[in-house]
């Protein structure tokens, strides 16, 4: 038999006719061009020309126009992981000499990055007390980009996001807001007033614990052009499979974001009993009506994700190591967002509302589709003081 030519049309399938619920997933890393005239031309599209497998395919254009539709934003670029959704965009706005505000309750990576990169690039990191956002300074001449993350990872402050981007506006600085907490099914960054969104579609929206994956949502080309250059020298792409897959988690995350935030509620409003639950000092979930930021969350989120945190009261280390051991339906795990209900202990170290919090035990809880009778039951079970 004869070898077949790499220009064979052999193979080829005839596609007209057939048409599928679920998208098509394009794997490939190089485009070809039916004639000489084309391939010279193949750059004259812009960012939305299919140039090489790793500038986009068909299938990451999708999950990109449904992203950017969802968000209310101009486009959106989709990056490996949700932290550097957040590292790019500081990278391609910031220049040496520029400060960047950032809340203390940031995303622990980020601080790292903001040490470990951005001061080496002479841009100066300084944070903000997210409790207190009427006392940032946007009369710095240097201030050229404030970060939100409402609300803030693991103590759960909200920032005001239409006060900070209004302020900040007025004098030329951007705002940029990581929404993972709440994706744009809950709360919209642009609509507020914010330059830029992005979210861990690792997270809730892809919902099932197995892609890595972050969006940039943009709300104007003048930010989209550095946003896009930065990508492209950086060589960043993301995988089809993945895009797939987040594509797929999107047709059912507003149901299951639903069904979290409604059970999550549940479960906080039930361990506010500090009688029966002495261990717990707090109990940090702003859809609660006696939180401090209930009121701000009422006017800019429709909703709550399944995500909130507890504070504990001090225990001895070993004791509170063997309640871990009764759980049967929780699960430990550093992340968050998905199908399955995941406990995450941790210990504030990073001196965060003026050192309030430093030493103090959280544990963050991430709810997932299973019973809520169950998940309590369980929670039970571990805040139990069986052990004396």
């Amino acid at each position: 038999m004869d070898q077949l030519s790499p220009n064979s049309s052999n193979g080829q399938v005839e596609t007209a006719g057939w048409r599928s619920l679920s998208p098509a997933t394009y794997r490939g890393s190089t485009i070809v061009y039916p004639d000489y005239e084309s391939f010279l031309k193949r750059g004259e599209g812009g960012r939305k020309a299919f140039t090489y497998g790793l500038a986009g395919t068909p299938t990451s254009r999708l999950l990109q126009a449904r992203l950017t539709e969802m968000e209310e934003a101009v486009d959106t670029f989709l990056v490996p992981s949700g932290l550097l959704a957040i590292t790019v965009s500081m990278l391609a706005l910031l220049k040496p000499g520029d400060t960047v505000l950032i809340p203390e309750t940031v995303y622990g990576p980020v601080r790292r990055f903001a040490s470990e990169t951005l001061a080496v690039m002479r841009i100066n990191a300084q944070y903000y007390d997210p409790r207190s956002t009427n006392n940032i300074a946007f009369d710095d001449p240097k201030l050229r980009l404030v970060w939100v993350e409402s609300p803030g990872s693991i103590t759960m402050e909200l920032q005001d996001i239409a006060d900070i981007s209004r302020r900040a506006r007025a004098r030329g600085i951007l705002v940029g807001c990581d929404n993972s907490w709440a994706s744009p099914y809950l709360c919209k960054p642009i609509a507020l007033g914010a330059d830029i969104v992005v979210e861990a579609v690792s997270k809730t929206l892809s919902g099932h614990s197995d892609l890595l994956m972050g969006s940039i949502s943009v709300a104007s080309e003048a930010i989209a052009d550095p946003i896009h250059r930065t990508i492209r020298s950086l060589g960043i792409g993301v995988s089809p499979d993945d895009c797939f897959l987040a594509l797929r988690g999107l047709e059912t995350a507003e149901l299951r974001i639903k069904h979290a935030g409604q059970s999550g509620l549940q479960l906080a409003r039930h361990l506010c009993d500090t009688k029966r639950f002495p261990l717990i000092e707090a109990v940090l979930h702003p859809g609660l009506s006696n939180d401090a930021n209930h009121a701000l969350w009422t006017s800019q989120f429709t909703g709550s994700n399944g995500v909130f945190s507890l504070a504990l009261a001090k225990e001895n280390g070993e004791a509170h190591g063997r309640r871990y051991q009764r759980l049967k339906t929780f699960s430990l795990g550093a992340s968050w967002g998905g199908t399955h209900s995941l406990l995450a202990p941790s210990v504030i170290v990073d001196g965060r509302c003026a050192g309030k919090y430093d030493g103090k035990r959280f544990l963050r809880l991430s709810i997932g589709l299973e019973p809520v009778s169950v998940l309590l039951s369980d929670l039970d079970a571990f805040f139990s003081e069986a052990d004396g």
